[in-house]
């Protein structure tokens, strides 16, 4: 067997490959590295695949276009260091025998953290008293409380990888579980006692709302007026999903004036400006796109892969394949 390894990044390929992971890799398989630091584009990728039958990819690597795709005879296997393969693949790929997984698992349990996190930090106006401290203002144990997450309910907006991460963290906090989505089975809910209930509903009912959908046409501006003024006062809106996902003219309306609180880690224009409103905002807390930065876990995504490409080799199926029908419901590249 012959990899190609279309990671050309020297950062990336400094914290991806280390020597263990490289002899892992060795004992599979020939491998070939692409240079490092040199431009490697979707032309590039298309004279060379025709003699491999595997190639791993990550962030930066070229799309298989339909060129690369028709030159690619003996190619097998494509396993993708990073999370959504939309960048890396197009719906082509699965009219042929090519298997497609990615280590999104891997790097789902990052930004569930980071969800959590954000959860609790938001829960706990992090942001408030941080800012009201650096004014030289001091809590009031005899006035003040936090909404904190213990025994409340919390809204999840989509149910995939990460979601079903944070759920299985969020158990030891007794909070009562809603989710909205389209691709939970009743009995999954029901066996995490959680309710499937309507978008609306979710947002009337829920102290705290955590987003985990996927940004598509279909789910874009999903999230407006109509949702979040149906929050209680006070309740919490969290973000680590995609900015688009959510009107942001009708969450800065919610924000002005304190009504609700907010933990944003995703924007509908990145990098958020350093003048944006949110960032002046005692109730909002803003972080730049974190989601996947856990150093262990994102050290681990083509170690991972690694050993997927062994399962593969091994007639079993990758843990992380990834099927036309979920596909379609990435967010896109």
């Amino acid at each position: 067997m012959k990899t190609l390894v279309t990671i050309a990044d020297p950062g990336l390929l400094g914290l991806f490959w280390r020597p263990e992971v490289r002899d892992k890799l060795a004992s599979i398989t020939e491998a070939d590295f692409v240079e490092p630091g040199q431009p490697f584009d979707t032309a590039a990728l298309a004279e060379r695949i025709g003699d491999y039958d595997a190639c791993i990819t990550s962030w930066g690597s070229p799309f298989f276009s339909p060129d690369a795709l028709a030159r690619a005879g003996k190619l097998k296997f494509i396993g993708h260091g990073a999370g959504s393969v939309a960048s890396i693949v197009g719906d082509d790929v699965f009219d042929t025998p090519i298997v497609v997984t990615s280590a999104n698992t891997v790097l789902g349990r990052s930004t569930a953290e980071l969800s959590v996190s954000l959860i609790l930090a938001g829960a706990w106006d992090h942001a408030g008293y941080a800012a009201r401290l650096k004014r030289g203002q001091w809590s009031n144990n005899n006035r003040e409380s936090v909404l904190g997450v213990t025994r409340r309910t919390v809204g999840i907006v989509g149910y995939g990888e990460i979601s079903k991460q944070v759920i299985a963290m969020l158990k030891p906090f007794d909070v009562r579980l809603l989710i909205h989505s389209g691709y939970c089975p009743p009995e999954e809910a029901a066996a995490m006692g959680a309710e499937l209930v309507g978008l609306n509903e979710l947002f009337e009912r829920s102290d705290i709302v955590s987003l985990h959908n996927t940004w598509t046409p279909r789910t874009e501006g999903m999230i407006g007026a109509e949702q979040l003024s149906r929050l209680r006062d006070g309740a919490l809106f969290v973000n680590t999903a995609r900015g688009p996902i959510v009107q942001e003219q009708a969450l800065a309306a919610e924000l002005r004036d304190g009504r609700i609180f907010a933990a944003l880690d995703v924007y509908a224009s990145e990098p958020l400006p350093r003048e944006h409103e949110w960032l002046s905002m005692d109730n909002v807390l803003c972080l730049p796109h974190i989601g996947g930065f856990h150093g262990l876990l994102k050290r681990d995504l083509c170690d991972f892969i690694v050993d997927e490409l062994q399962r593969f080799a091994n007639g079993e199926a990758p843990i992380g394949t990834v099927t036309r029908d979920h596909f379609r419901r990435l967010t896109p590249r």
